[in-house]
Order: structure tokens, then sequence, then C-alpha cells
């Protein structure tokens, strides 16, 4: 037995009964909600002659976890701290989750939210206990007009006297969900939805209560750009010090650990809970994010290897495997930012300018540690900024706007800078290097900042 929510929108008031129900049963604080109530509106008014005629429409969807039948958050989850139950009821393992946040990000309906007050991730749990009990989810029970309710999806998922007409969203692509569900998603949700009338128009739609629904920022994503940047400089530091100078001094070296294990505690500071961190490669099956984690502490084993008095022969093998793993761990960093609910991300740019971030960051790096003169550096940088550019012109993103003309700035000033060292390299010196490596950390910084801006907006 499988169960899914049913929701009849042509007759829901609105009058948010299972949101404030959802809200007292499960004690949650300010700011979160795991079932929320979404006035959509639109229409107008128009004049025809000499009277006024109107479009305009409204009507309500109550959401919550969909307990979908491939649940994107579970799949993601580094900890592997969301159990799905044999009747389908999507749960998280508290003694497992870190409070990363990643599952949010990963959701097509925004379920996960952050709470504070525990520092991990929660969501509606279908009321387990309740259905356990032969009991309805509270907010079923506190709907007064009973256009909310729950089903079996098996044997069959249209319960005895149910509407004809209703949408099966499970069984049907995400394209035919009403607005404003994703129509993106491949989740396969375990919602039934009887429709609004409006809902099949195809007047433009908007979330008229948005400030209202939206997640509350419970904690800055600051840290986690901090930890990208630094550590892809790390791994670009690496790989240029390897053909850069042989052999590698010490201060190059300890300039690599530091950004490594610089943004591995920004990284460890994001975290909500932990106490659980220690779980966080146990989804490698799945998990991007899991394999990202280890491809970060290899890297640093392989780094701190390369540090000890090894035979010449060692080094070198350990240098090499060193190498590929930065591959590895500037490519699954990639990966966790490409999710289906963020499309700009999702396609080959981003690990394709995360390579070239990491490349532009670690040679401007080692060039300003080592006071290096040498011309070739320079012409690869100036041909790296000109595809960044090139790939930030012709992203899909529509967020930024000001940063992104900024961002866009700082790029050309940076690449016309790294041109003119190229053709003229007397001019190298400690500022124009210096100059140009703030150039690059600061374009690159905002543009993951406008990531976690997309990421805000696409939640509902």
């Amino acid at each position: 037995m499988t169960y899914a929510f049913n929701f009849d929108a042509s007759a829901c008031t609105g009058c948010k009964a299972c949101q404030e129900a959802c809200k007292d049963k499960n004690q949650l604080p300010v700011g979160v909600m795991w079932r929320r109530v979404i006035e959509v509106a639109g229409g107008e008014w128009t004049q025809a002659g000499g009277a006024w005629v109107n479009s305009v429409f409204a009507y309500n969807l109550s959401i919550a976890c969909n307990h979908c039948v491939h649940p994107k958050c579970a799949g993601v989850c580094p900890t592997d701290a969301f159990v799905t139950r044999p009747d389908g009821i999507v749960y998280i393992d508290s003694s497992r989750c870190m409070g990363c946040g990643y599952c949010s990000w990963a959701c097509p309906y925004s379920a996960p939210r952050y709470n504070p007050e525990q520092g991990q991730m929660a969501k509606c749990n279908f009321c387990m206990d309740d259905i356990d009990a032969g009991l309805p989810p509270a907010c079923v029970a506190a709907c007064p007009t009973r256009v909310l309710n729950f089903v079996s999806v098996t044997p069959s998922p249209l319960p005895q006297g149910a509407k004809q007409g209703v949408s099966v969203l499970w069984e049907i692509p995400a394209t035919q969900h009403p607005f404003p569900l994703p129509n993106t998603s491949r989740t396969e949700p375990h919602l039934m939805v009887n429709p609004h009338v409006a809902m099949n128009n195809l007047l433009e739609k908007k979330i008229a209560n948005y400030e209202e629904i939206r997640p509350k920022k419970q904690k800055s994503e600051t840290s986690l750009i901090v930890f990208t940047v630094l550590v892809q400089m790390a791994v670009g530091a690496f790989w240029a010090a390897q053909w850069m100078v042989d052999p590698i001094p010490l201060s190059a070296n300890l300039a690599i650990g530091a950004c490594l294990g610089l943004g591995g505690l920004f990284s460890f500071a994001h975290l909500g809970a932990k106490r659980n961190a220690w779980h966080a490669v146990s989804h490698l099956k799945k998990s991007w994010l899991s394999r990202e984690i280890l491809y970060v502490g290899s890297f640093g084993a392989g780094w701190l290897t390369g540090m000890m008095p090894l035979p010449p022969s060692w080094l070198e093998g350990v240098g090499l495997v060193t190498f590929l793993l930065g591959i590895g761990l500037i490519f699954s960093m990639a990966q966790v930012y490409r999710l289906h609910t963020m499309p700009a991300w999702d396609t080959w740019r981003t690990p394709a300018g995360f390579f070239i971030t990491s490349i532009l960051l670690g040679h401007l790096a080692m060039i300003n540690l080592l006071q290096t003169t040498r011309v070739f550096p320079w012409v690869l940088i100036a041909a790296l900024l000109a595809l960044e550019l090139g790939l930030t012109l012709t992203t899909k993103s529509k967020v930024g706007g000001a940063a992104n003309s900024l961002r866009v700035g700082l790029i050309v000033a940076a690449a016309l800078g790294a041109g003119i060292i190229c053709i003229l390299p007397n001019l190298t010196g400690m500022w124009s290097m210096l100059i140009l490596f703030m150039l690059v950390m600061i374009e690159e910084i905002i543009g993951r900042a406008l990531f976690y801006t997309a990421l805000e907006d696409k939640l509902l």
C-alpha cells in the first residue's frame, strides 16, 4: 500500500486550516512551514464598448512534501538521511542529517526546510505516527471543507466516489501539472488534484502570496561561496605549480594547503548539525555531494603525502595521482551545482566554468606567489578569460542584473590586462599581478553568489 495526497482545488476556500494544523502538530518555529497554501491569481479588466468585462481568476493549491515515487531529495543527500517506507512515506532520519541543505536545492517543490532550532532539514512526514495509529494526517483532519484528503495508490489511485477529471500527477508528465508546480520535475509526485477551472486557462498566472509561502532564509550561503572558490583555487594552484617550478617550493605547498584547509573549515561551519558530518560520505552511490567530500579529503591526503620526504620517483607518482584527484574534485563539485531544478546551471557550461575558474585562480595565485615573469602563463590566462567571457554572455540565466553586468565588466578588464601583459611583458610587476588576481577573484565570487540568488528565486 502506498499513500498519496488528494486535493480538490475546485472547492478550496483558502482558509489555511491545513497549513496551521501542520505547523501546530509539528511545533514548527517561525518562518518554517511544511505545508503551504499557495494563492494563484491572474486576469484583468478590459473595456468593451460602454461596458467593462473581466477575465480575473483565483484559486488555491495546498502543497507539502509529495512523497514522490523518485524523491530527488533522497538521491542527493550525502549522509543518506532520507528513508522511504514500504508505504511510500519519505522521512528524514535526524540521527544522520547534518543540515547541509542540499536536499532543498534539489527538490522541485522546496519541501525540505531548514529548522534553525534543530540545525537540520525537516519536512512533512505524512504524520506517519497518526497513519500508523489508523488516523488521518493533521492537515487532512483539519480541513473544514474536506478538500484535502489522502488515498491509497494501490490497488486503485481513485477512491470510491472520487470526482472524474482528477489529475493523478505521478502518472502524467510534469508539463501537464497545474501552476505553480514546476513543469520540469521528474520525481513523479504522489499528489492528486481535482483542478479548478482556472488551472486550464491560458492566461498568465502569478503567486499572490509569495512573501508568505517562500522559505525564510535562516542562514547565509557565504561560507559555501568561500569554500568553492578557495578549493578550486587550491586545485588550480597545485596544477600550476606542477609545471611552473621544480621542485615546488615550500611556500607554494603551504599556500595550497592553507586554501584547501580554510575552504574545508568554511564548509564545515555551514553545517547545522556538525555532529553528523561523519556520515557525509555514506551515499557515494548516488550523491555527487558525497563524492565531492570524498575527493576533497583524497586530494588533501595527496597534497600532504607530497610534502613528505619520499624518493623522487615516489613523489612523481604521488603528484600524478593528486593531479588526477584534483580533476575528479572539480568535476564532482560542478556536478553538485548541475541540478535539474536549476536549468541554467544544468548544462556543460557549469563544469567548463569550474575548470576555467580553477586554472585561472590557481595560475594567478602561483604567479603572485612565485613572482614569475614568464609570458606563457599570461597567454593561458588571457585565453581562459576570453572563454569565460563567452560562457557568461551566452548563459541562459536571467538573474543578476547589475551584479551580472559588473561581473562581465571585471572579466573584460582582467582579459585586457592579461592581453597587455602578453604583448608588453615588461609591465609585469607586483601590483599589476595582484590587481589582476583580485579582479578575477571578485568576479568569481559574484558568479557563485548569482547561483544562490537564482536558487532563492526557484523556491516555491
